[in-house]
């Protein structure tokens, strides 16, 4: 923020008459210049504090600083909330100083030392007060602040010095203190903050300025964890409450020492997890989180017991899947989760498992330009966030809690087994809480500082009006969030003092609390305590599978989508004597559709599903199933509704027709889906559902429902920048293609010529044929059906067959003929472009010989080509030896068998047919004993197509009855 990167200073810069400490610590943000202006103040509010410092050191018989120097040490954290408040209007003034040529020196820098020191003239800082008042009045305010909770500070020091000397150091003496860190975290209640306290023996402490009752009996929680044979067991913390107050041992971060430690760290954080998850606690990010060795220590004990506000309210699926989220263990924070902003690809994560250093905020953020010359200005944009100290490390190397997934979920689970097991006793502790104070969040800490900052703009502080208007913009949110309308008071209040606003509430009551004092009765409809009863008695095995899978599912979702995926055992396909039947493989695509009717959330009327799914370019993300065809909810309607037609149980398509009316209450909030028109992410993808809905159900309004959707993208085809079969032009051709196979039509075929044009006027000439370029960071034009010029030439082709434009055929051959100018004899394969730095071979539908040989076979009667059959050939054998042990339909090896079945009904070569039905059943018995394991990092069960369990039911229905399945991959056509 502002206080990060504010008005800086040469170190040559002389400041005789400055009267605040020149630290590294000033000098590193540069705030001491500027603060010159202000050196009157500052020097007032010192002595006030030097003088009361003396006077304490007179009343009692031992202090342990030293009063003449003490004022020092308390001054260095007046640095950085002076400067924060100081630094815009400075650099206003600084610029127009420059503009108006009053600045001396022959260079930029110079020019800037000759501002600071006009900073220094009591005329030049009169006039500069005299135009902003209101900035006057809060540096006035702070100061008087600081000077009042200084000297509170240190008269708790010495009322609490000989029990702070018994109860943190265990008796020993810690001599004079060296330092004092202010600021620890928001100012709250009058500008009081957290400090930490280093002495002259380097030891530290903690000052809080609130009760710590809570952290106590947190701590007493912990030993009978302990006492109930919990292992790891938890490391307890030394505390001294003092009612409005208190001291904490300081835990500095260290490394771990092999990787046992390691693994019991992170054991410890799963405990953590499941003892959180029972309290309704909240707020444990990176921040509040230390790794002290093999002990993970939650330093901020605030949020227990926290009563939520329901976001999700609402009786519809998809509400209901948002709910469960809301209300599982995601909601302690600790595990990762991403926050998106918008036009951000990657997200951040803060949580209290991640590491988030060189991750950049998720929004832009006020920095300074051309800093230290007298044309500094503000400027907005992403910045790099250091890391802090809640990841553990070994020799150097920080460690990923990815690695240790199964310590993690499995201590949540023994855990959370044990507090069930012992429910009655868990629950007597937890009436400790009911009257300390816990903190509650109506509103995330970032909106209310980023309010704040921005209230010191110039244009805000000449008059107070203007500042109070501005503080009052949270004003906006009450219409979504009515709950707040009592607390804007209150909030105001707090800001307009200079403090994060602070409402506190007790775990026993429905009442909140104001930051001075005042009670807001019943704000809440039900207290922390009840809530956490309510938390209890809903524990059991039902709850702990969900919970358990969100616990792995997030962890999972740290892991980039293009690094690889979970691996399944597959049986040696050499070990098989008979290929898997019909009637078994129908069986265990029942199986999962069972599976997906436990995991749905909602009724008979609607149904959803959460999954994890990928979200922006590269990473997952759990949430509720999407609009899109790829891992959606299309994608699990269309597998139901095969289900239902191969197996004469109508409750499957009970089932997608639910899910079908979710899709649909979808699709009218929806302006837009985040893949465009593509087959698999965007428009194209419900279409080519509702053509085969329409023949699976014998309804042809369902054709004229994907024929309203056709005639409302036509205009957006234009526009399509992606291309390809997944998002693009491609991909939408060929769903549209297959609306119009089942109900011909001139504006479908017009909207799927469309495509075409728009895909010929973008091709770009390649030293041999041509290219799209569907990725932004790719190294050239991608090869391969999902994003390359395989899927692409297909779709050209298939346009060719409907229209037969040559047009269409002429280019799909240059299409072909760029792929084979990059083809490897050596890996019979074709390579992977995505990445410009290190370029290797995949083998699966998205990229790689089986996608590219499935476009080659689809090909075949489309074109003349002579070399296809030669490709398909290569592609074939490649694919045949490939074997991942990842079931699914994307990229693994369900697709590629998929894609052998395929070939073996065009080529009329029952080989093929063979090496499918070997693939296929090694993975069918592979997960008789372990389940399917789907296509994300840990191998989690998820719902989709393309990565999970509908895409594996849907390929072995496909595999039973591929008379009357058709192949997704090749985006066929129902059969009529």
């Amino acid at each position: 923020m502002l206080a990060e990167a504010s008005v800086g200073v040469t170190q040559d810069c002389p400041c005789p008459s400055f009267p605040l400490p020149h630290s590294e610590e000033s000098r590193r943000h540069g705030l001491a210049g500027c603060l010159v202006v202000a050196a009157p103040m500052i020097q007032r509010a010192r002595e006030y504090v030097r003088n009361g410092a003396r006077e304490l050191a007179t009343s009692f018989p031992c202090v342990p600083f030293d009063p003449q120097a003490i004022e020092e040490k308390l001054a260095v954290n007046l640095l950085e909330p002076l400067g924060s408040m100081i630094s815009r209007v400075c650099v206003l003034e600084l610029n127009v100083a420059r503009l108006e040529g009053v600045l001396e020196g022959n260079t930029s820098e110079e020019r800037f030392v000759s501002f600071l020191k006009r900073l220094g003239e009591p005329a030049i800082a009169g006039q500069l007060f005299a135009e902003y008042p209101v900035l006057k009045n809060e540096i006035e305010k702070r100061l008087e602040q600081w000077s009042v909770f200084s000297l509170e500070f240190l008269k708790h020091l010495c009322e609490d010095w000989q029990q702070l000397r018994r109860r943190i150091f265990s008796g020993a003496a810690p001599g004079e203190i060296a330092s004092i860190q202010g600021g620890a975290g928001d100012t709250h209640r009058g500008g009081r903050s957290v400090m930490i306290i280093t002495f002259a023996g380097g030891e530290r402490v903690v000052y809080k300025p609130r009760s710590l009752a809570a952290d106590e009996h947190f701590q007493q929680l912990l030993d009978w964890i302990n006492g109930r044979s919990a292992e790891p067991a938890f490391r307890l913390m030394k505390i001294l409450d003092r009612g409005d107050h208190g001291w904490v041992e300081f835990i500095s971060a260290s490394p771990c020492r092999s990787q046992s430690e390691l693994s019991r760290f992170y054991r410890r954080q799963g405990s953590y997890l499941a003892l959180l998850y029972a309290m309704e606690a909240c707020d444990f990010h990176h921040e509040n989180l230390v790794a002290a060795g093999e002990h993970p220590i939650l330093v901020d004990l605030e949020a227990l017991f926290h009563p939520r506000v329901a976001t999700y309210g609402g009786q519809r699926a998809n509400e209901r899947a948002l709910s469960a989220l809301d209300d599982s263990v995601l909601a302690v924070g600790m595990l990762p989760i991403r926050i998106w902003a918008n036009g951000d690809e990657s997200g951040v994560d803060i949580s209290g498992l991640s590491n988030c250093s060189g991750q950049l905020t998720p929004f832009a953020v006020p920095q300074w330009d051309k800093a230290e010359t007298d044309e500094m200005r503000v400027v907005r944009k992403r910045a790099e966030m250091a890391g802090s100290n809640n990841c553990p490390t070994l020799e150097g190397i920080p460690a990923s809690a990815f690695d240790y997934a199964e310590e993690i979920a499995g201590a949540f689970a023994s855990t959370y087994r044990l507090l069930l097991a012992h429910a009655a006793e868990f629950l007597s502790l937890l009436h400790r809480f009911a009257k300390d104070e816990v903190r509650a969040i109506p509103r995330s800490s970032r909106t209310y500082a980023n309010l704040y900052h921005e209230s010191f703009h110039p244009d805000l502080l000449r008059d107070r009006n203007s500042r109070e208007s501005f503080l009052n913009k949270l004003q906006e949110t009450v219409a979504f969030r009515p709950d707040l309308q009592r607390l804007l008071a209150a909030e105001q209040e707090d800001l307009l003092r200079g403090d994060i606003p602070l409402f506190t509430t007790r775990p026993g009551s429905c009442d909140i609390w104001t930051s001075a004092g005042q009670r807001i009765a019943d704000h809440f409809t039900e207290s922390g305590i009840s809530l956490v009863e309510r938390r209890i008695a809903h524990l059991s095995e039902k709850d702990l599978q969900l919970q358990h899978w969100i616990v792995r599912a997030s962890i999972a979702s740290m892991k980039p989508c293009d690094e690889g995926h979970a691996p399944a055992a597959t049986q040696p396909t050499a070990a098989l004597r008979q290929a898997a039947g019909s009637d078994e493989l129908i069986a265990a695509a029942r199986q999962i559709g069972d599976r997906l009717t436990q995991l749905a959330f909602g009724n008979e009327d609607d149904a959803a599903w959460i999954g994890l799914v990928i979200a922006g370019q590269r990473e997952w993300r759990l949430s509720p199933l999407g609009l899109d065809f790829y891992d959606g909810v299309p994608g699990v309607i269309l597998f139901l509704a095969y289900l239902a037609e191969l197996t004469g149980e109508s409750r499957y398509a009970s089932l997608a027709r639910a899910a079908l009316k979710t899709l649909r209450t979808g699709m009218k909030e929806a302006s837009r889906l985040s893949g465009g028109i593509g087959a698999f992410s965007g428009w194209g993808g419900i279409i080519y559902m509702f053509a085969h809905l329409g023949v699976l159900w014998q309804d042809t309004s369902l054709f004229s429902e994907a024929e309203e959707l056709a005639n409302s993208i036509a205009d957006s085809i234009a526009a399509d920048p992606a291309f390809d079969v997944i998002g693009g032009a491609a991909g939408c051709a060929l769903a549209l293609l297959a609306l119009y196979k089942c109900r011909p039509s001139q504006e479908t075929l017009k909207a799927a010529i469309a495509c075409g044009e728009h895909l010929l006027g973008a091709a770009q000439k390649q030293s041999r044929g041509i290219g799209w370029n569907c990725m932004r960071d790719a190294a050239a034009p991608l090869t391969g059906f999902a994003h390359g010029n395989a899927g692409i030439g297909y779709a050209l082709l298939a346009l060719y067959g409907a229209t037969r434009q040559r047009r269409f055929q002429e280019a799909a051959a240059l299409t072909f003929d760029y792929e084979r100018s990059v083809y490897s004899s050596q890996q019979r394969n074709w390579p992977d472009l995505r990445n410009k730095a290190a370029q290797g071979f995949v083998a699966a539908w998205c990229h790689g010989a089986p996608g590219i040989g499935l476009s080659r076979l689809c090909a075949l009667g489309l074109s003349n080509d002579p070399q296809l059959s030669e490709e398909i050939e290569a592609a074939l054998a490649t694919t045949a030896e490939n074997i991942t042990g990842d079931p699914t339909l994307c990229h693994g090896d369900l697709g590629n068998a998929d894609i052998l079945l395929y070939a073996s009904e065009i080529l009329q070569q029952p080989c093929w047919r063979n090496r499918a039905d070997q693939l296929v059943t090694a993975l069918l018995h592979s997960a008789r004993g372990a389940g399917w394991k789907c296509s994300n990092p840990l191998g989690v069960e998820s719902p989709g197509l393309m990565t999970g369990l509908a895409g594996i039911g849907y390929a072995l229905l496909r595999h039973a009855a591929p008379e009357r399945v058709p192949s997704v991959l090749a985006l066929e056509a129902p059969v009529l």
